[in-house]
């Protein structure tokens, strides 16, 4: 019965797992009609998407996967504090990379922004870790919704469904991690409200 009453909180945490949100981010950014993508070819934007994908879901997952086979994570849920270390060093590595070539390949700003501001809330996640389990989970969601909110201000383009959307996501998001006694209030709290606040006020320095 406990397995069953879990199964809708597994299902939520994979659903808006941190390294699936990434490439929504970059889709929802391309579906607005927007300079993002008049600008870029539609051949540039689906090779866009998939470096996203593959650096920020793929690549990070096999390298955790080979992790679990070597014994350095008990699984792929990382309930242990100490055991995120290395799952999100990796992380960082890849989101620094990805940065690396957005930069390089002098695409429009809020592609950059976006960019850096997850790698930020990576950076962090990473630096927290090491004292308290806040929860990634969270910190993606909020990352997302602050996200949504500067893009929808920004380019002056209505978002508000998507913004309620990921808002009401969010709640349902943190309520399957306390479900799963993966974290508490404070940790899912504090998560949300860091990725949503960093988010937001990286986006408006940067644009000035």
């Amino acid at each position: 019965m406990i397995k069953e009453s879990n199964t809708w909180a597994r299902l939520t945490s994979m659903a808006f797992h941190p390294m699936i949100m990434p490439t929504l981010a970059v889709l929802i950014l391309f579906a607005i009609p927007s300079y993002v993508s008049y600008s870029i070819p539609t051949s540039a934007r689906r090779l866009i998407t998939g470096l996203v994908f593959l650096n920020t879901c793929i690549a990070p997952f096999l390298v955790i996967l080979v992790m679990k086979k070597t014994g350095l994570i008990k699984d792929f849920y990382l309930q242990d504090r100490n055991e995120r270390v290395y799952p999100i060093m990796v992380s960082v590595f890849f989101y620094l990379f990805t940065y690396y070539l957005f930069r390089q390949a002098h695409l429009p700003s809020l592609l950059n922004y976006f960019v850096m501001g997850a790698t930020l809330l990576v950076l962090l996640g990473f630096v927290i870790t090491f004292y308290w389990k806040i929860s990634l989970h969270m910190m993606s969601m909020g990352g997302f919704t602050g996200y949504l909110i500067a893009v929808s201000l920004i380019l002056g383009y209505e978002l508000h469904m998507l913004i309620i959307g990921s808002v009401l996501a969010s709640g349902l998001v943190g309520s399957a991690r306390i479900k799963l006694n993966a974290h508490n209030q404070s940790q899912v709290y504090v998560g949300f409200v860091t990725g949503i606040l960093l988010m937001l006020v990286l986006f408006f320095y940067l644009r000035g």
